[in-house]
């Protein structure tokens, strides 16, 4: 399933009266075709080598998989006075929530979103919706075990309230995820879109480092229930801990849509941007983002796999987006298996990438 190429995002924001995002942008791929994995969609305290996924054998779809991936290095900071957020283990987490092509093409004729679910828009905008739209939009109206499912099969999970945190205010603990706020940064309530627009379309509201798109507005995103220390937590409402559980177990969504107003993540006086809701609960402005632990992943990436110049530099590209910060990991996953073919051209691209445009000397 092809999708439209970047530029043609700018046409379509600039026919809604919004600015094209920046040079750097990129439309994301529909590929990856990972078997899905008998592993839990609970977040794992630590991955070991002696640990695998079951993933495909076709190093293209993989490769695909790998340059939808942000790598987000381990860490810890504190909210407020006193929420202590993070991941004791490098991540590797999608770059754009999951938009329709990718959901389907990981559900192919078992969408298990009901056929009668129409969720309907609570403004009504006269404006034409892009027809290519309908691809690149993030997926929407799965509950959460639904969403949970979907991150299986691609022999991932969903992120924990911790680590998402983590990804969108990082270590500076950043009040929104682009670290400062600016005219259409996001697509919220101000922007006046009154709709889900391609993922990524916002390339100045993306995380810096790390480039992690649209984690303030677009879509809220389903996470792992946060722990019950956060009950001392404004939210946007006050239903995620009801007097009585036993009828339904509470869980948020985090992160805002295109009806949330302009906010901040979290503020001093203990205020998040997160929304109370059930299990069940389906809406057309919560979709999901996925995450695997990187060491985890890495590792059970095929051995046999060979490379041609077009994949070796791509892989290369792909470790010269994560940057420095993976060098780390990588020699170490290098040190333990010297002849696995992934780690070379990914090790490659992270020290050199920034310095020869990705086109790296080799380090055998």
């Amino acid at each position: 399933m092809s999708l439209c190429p970047h530029r043609w995002w700018g046409l379509a924001l600039a026919s809604l009266g919004l600015a094209a995002c920046g040079e750097d942008a990129q439309a994301p791929g529909d590929g990856s075709s990972v078997v899905p994995a008998a592993s839990s969609a609970s977040a794992s305290a630590s991955a070991t080598s002696t640990n695998r996924l079951v993933l495909s054998s076709d190093p293209d779809l993989l490769i695909e998989e790998l340059e939808g991936l942000a790598f987000v290095p381990s860490g810890r900071t504190f909210i407020g006075s006193a929420l202590d957020v993070g991941s004791p283990v490098d991540l590797l987490v999608d770059r754009y929530e999951v938009w329709n092509a990718r959901w389907l093409r990981w559900t192919p004729g078992e969408n298990p979103i009901p056929d009668a679910y129409r969720p309907a828009q609570r403004v009504a905008d006269p404006r034409p919706r892009p027809e290519a739209w309908s691809e690149l939009v993030p997926a929407v109206g799965m509950t959460l075990n639904e969403a949970r499912e979907f991150a299986e099969r691609r022999s991932m999970r969903l992120l924990t309230f911790e680590e998402w945190l983590w990804c969108a205010v990082g270590p500076t603990c950043r009040l929104v995820p682009a670290g400062r706020r600016q005219r259409g940064f996001a697509n919220i309530l101000d922007t006046e879109l009154y709709r889900a627009t391609p993922v990524g379309a916002f390339e100045s509201g993306r995380t810096p480092v790390t480039g992690i798109y649209d984690m303030l507005g677009n879509v809220w995103e389903w996470i792992e229930p946060p722990p019950e220390r956060m009950r001392h937590w404004n939210i946007l409402n006050d239903t995620a801990w009801p007097d009585d559980a036993r009828f339904h177990a509470p869980t948020w969504v985090l992160g805002g849509s295109f009806m949330t107003p302009d906010r901040l993540l979290h503020t001093r006086d203990h205020r998040l941007t997160a929304l109370a809701t059930t299990f069940g609960h389906r809406s057309n402005q919560v979709g999901l983002r996925c995450c695997v632990d990187a060491d985890l992943y890495l590792v059970s990436l095929p051995e046999g796999s060979r490379w041609n110049e077009d994949r070796r530099q791509r892989l290369e590209a792909v470790g010269a987006r994560w940057g420095s910060r993976a060098t780390v990991l990588l020699e170490d996953l290098l040190e333990r298996q010297p002849a696995h073919p992934w780690f070379v051209p990914l090790l490659n691209g992270a020290k050199y990438g920034s310095r020869n445009g990705a086109r790296s000397r080799s380090t055998r």
